[in-house]
């Protein structure tokens, strides 16, 4: 392990206790999936840990279980930062600096060495039920990024495009700015409708948006977990992990080649050794001038 896999493997040793202690469900996908079946740990050019829950127990740790973590572990989502945007959330050591460009210009979603967990939701049987939960869930996800970032639009150094499409979100946005929560709620609520162990098929919700089949999954894949080992843990992949993996990225045990291996993650702030707040204050001091 690299320092920031290290410093992220921490955190996450942190997190299974309290899943373990409160009998939570969960299990790793993407890449950690794949580190946990290929490489017995980190992918050795990933930089970040993804756990998923399914619905129920995701909602009782965001709400209220996170708090048992230790003071120096965090959690970050849209109940404490106005300008996330996304619809998982993220527990971080705040004695650390982690930051994503995606971030810049927005300190309130500063953070440190972390671990992403997801939720899952249950789907309806009928098809065009689902279909359209889907599309409605994908369109309010779409509105929440407006609300969320409509102080932001127009963002700098985009092309001419961009810049054109973030002025057109803006007034949308400035609609709901005093109800920063309205679509992110709106979300919970619509897929808390269909218990997640009742169904037949899964959602990676926080993924609305991207195609079918990388969203919607068969729920067998998730029924039961496998303990594998993670590095020096032993962490919960779904028992269906080859028919999950296979859905999701294809042959996943192919090595990629070397100009394909990316994290999917673009640094603006990287240091171990200074909390995140100390950079967020920077950042703060420099968008006054």
């Amino acid at each position: 392990m690299n320092d920031f896999q290290n410093a992220e493997q921490e955190v996450l040793k942190e997190v299974l206790k309290i899943f373990k202690k409160n009998n939570l469900e969960y299990y790793t996908i993407g890449g950690t999936c794949i580190g946990a079946i290929r490489h017995k740990g980190f992918i050795p050019w990933d930089d970040d840990i993804d756990i998923a829950m399914p619905r129920k127990d995701y909602e009782l740790f965001r709400t209220n279980l996170y708090k048992e973590l230790p003071n120096y572990l965090v959690k970050l989502d849209y109940d404490n930062s106005v300008h996330n945007f996304f619809l998982s959330i993220r527990i971080h050591n705040k004695k650390t600096t982690m930051v994503d460009l995606y971030a810049k210009g927005q300190p309130d979603m500063f953070g440190g060495a972390f671990v992403d967990i997801m939720p899952v939701d249950g789907l309806p049987d009928d098809p065009k039920e689902e279909k359209r939960l889907i599309r409605t869930a994908t369109l309010c996800s779409k509105l929440n990024s407006m609300v969320r970032l409509y102080d932001v639009f127009p963002r700098k150094n985009m092309g001419p495009i961009q810049f054109v499409k973030d002025v057109f979100k803006k007034p949308v946005g400035f609609m709901f700015r005093n109800n920063y929560d309205y679509f992110s709620n709106r979300i919970t609520k619509m897929f808390m409708k269909f218990p997640y162990d009742n169904s037949k098929k899964v959602c990676f919700t926080w993924r609305l948006g991207i195609e079918y089949r990388r969203l919607v999954f068969d729920k067998k894949m998730f029924d039961e977990t496998i303990p594998m080992k993670f590095e020096d843990v032993y962490i919960n992949v779904p028992n269906g992990y080859d028919s999950y993996l296979r859905q999701d990225f294809g042959d996943y045990m192919k090595i990629p080649n070397e100009n394909e291996r990316s994290s999917g993650h673009t640094a603006y702030i990287y240091d171990l050794t200074k909390p995140y707040e100390y950079y967020a204050q920077l950042e703060r001091e420099k968008m006054k001038k």
